[in-house]
């Protein structure tokens, strides 16, 4: 299934896009942001933000001091979390997360909800997250499910996303540490995935 199919998927999906397929409450997702290590002050970059379901959370983290990019590939789900989080320092750009149009070494903090497994190109977005990321910057790539349970629930789902899957445990270390990162830290369990790790 080509690119632009997938785009299409997730257009056409964009409305209500949380409502049906996240449905953790708001404790459960301040939860997972508990997990990162988004400071005030910092510039954090959300590949893939859907509805923008992590936004709010983003904001309280760097407060008006930083800010927040939030990017996807789908225009319509940037519309969607436009319409649902706003901010005066939070933009939001409509682009690929293997084609990042942001300067080198300018973002703090790379955070990546429920988007890997879709992303085609994995190392070279890997690579580009890399790249824009500050020297000790931080990487979050994170799914509300375990990777068994992630395969099941897009093969469910078929269409542009029945075969999109997160790579095993050392291939994603393999592709973190060849895009230049470290400290490369995996958690896979049925209600979290999660791999981080530092520029």
């Amino acid at each position: 299934m080509n690119h632009l199919s997938k785009r299409d998927f997730f257009d056409k999906e964009a409305r209500g896009w949380d409502d049906r397929y996240h449905q953790q409450d708001e404790s459960e997702i301040r939860k997972l942001v508990d997990r990162f290590d988004v400071r005030p002050g910092d510039r954090v970059l959300d590949v893939g933000t859907g509805n923008g379901i992590l936004l709010p959370h983003l904001v309280r983290r760097v407060q008006d001091k930083g800010r927040i990019i939030a990017l996807d590939f789908s225009w319509k789900m940037i519309l969607e979390a436009a319409g649902v989080a706003k901010a005066a320092n939070m933009c939001f750009m409509n682009a690929c997360a293997a084609h990042l149009p942001i300067k080198d070494q300018t973002i703090d903090c790379v955070t990546c909800l429920a988007a890997f497994a879709h992303v085609g190109r994995k190392v070279m977005a890997l690579t580009e997250m890399s790249r824009v990321l500050k020297d000790d910057g931080r990487i979050y790539i994170t799914h509300l499910m375990g990777k068994e349970e992630l395969a099941e629930h897009h093969r469910q789902a078929g269409g542009p996303v029945r075969h999109d899957i997160l790579p095993p445990d050392s291939e994603m270390t393999e592709m973190m540490e060849k895009a230049g990162l470290k400290d490369v830290k995996i958690v896979d369990r049925p209600d979290l995935y999660l791999a981080s790790a530092r520029k």
